[in-house]
Order: structure tokens, then C-alpha cells, then sequence
């Protein structure tokens, strides 16, 4: 009987250390200009060294009650691409909820970007 304990036991363990990974790195709003100025949502995973570009967005227009979607793609070598959406909080917090991708969901960082997240 105590045979069986275990193993299940150290199933819901690892089922438990999966659910908490997060991501850890770093969020930045860029601004890039090239016919007119815009801002980009960049990261940059300090575990892997990957590096992804979430496209275009107004961060002023991306509130909790009006998330933007973004679509995040490995600008590293890797290939990986994943949907996420971002937003501000009136306390200057940067969010992103990213949806399951990068063993991650919702994460923030306050004080304005670049910031860690961790």
C-alpha cells in the first residue's frame, strides 16, 4: 500500500512545479520610428537568452478593462511564436498574461519599462 502512496505523490508534486514555473526576464516598450513613431513590446528570457517582438501598440489604449492582443515571435533562433495580452494599470504597472505560453500566465512589473519580471 505504501508503494502506491509515493508515486502518486510525487505526481502531484511535479504537476504542482509545473503550474508555478514563471517567466523571468525582461519586458521593454521600445520606441521605434520608421514613417512615423511607434511603440513595440519586447522581451527577453533571462533563463534561455531567447529574445521575441510583440508587435505595435498604444500602451495608453491598453487598459485592464480594454486588454491589447498582442502575438509574440521569437526573434532569436527558435522559431517560437505565442498569443499574449498587455496592458497598464493606473498604478504605472506594465502586465502581461501570457496565456499558458512560456510556462506563464499572468505576470507584471511597476516603475515604468524596461523591467524585470520574475
Amino acid at each position: 500500500m505504501k508503494t502506491n502512496i509515493i508515486p502518486a505523490l510525487m505526481g502531484t508534486v511535479s504537476l504542482f512545479a509545473g503550474i508555478s514555473s514563471a517567466f523571468n526576464g525582461q519586458l521593454r516598450l521600445d520606441t521605434v520610428c520608421s514613417e512615423g513613431c511607434n511603440t513595440v513590446l519586447n522581451l527577453r528570457d533571462y533563463d534561455t537568452g531567447s529574445t521575441y517582438t510583440c508587435g505595435v501598440l498604444v500602451p495608453s489604449f491598453c487598459s485592464y478593462e480594454g486588454r491589447c492582443p498582442v502575438f509574440c515571435r521569437e526573434t532569436s533562433p527558435g522559431g517560437y511564436s505565442f498569443n499574449a495580452q498587455f496592458w497598464q494599470t493606473s498604478d504605472g504597472c506594465d502586465n502581461i498574461d501570457f496565456e499558458g505560453a512560456l510556462d506563464s500566465h499572468h505576470e507584471y512589473c511597476c516603475g515604468g519599462a524596461p523591467c524585470d519580471i520574475s
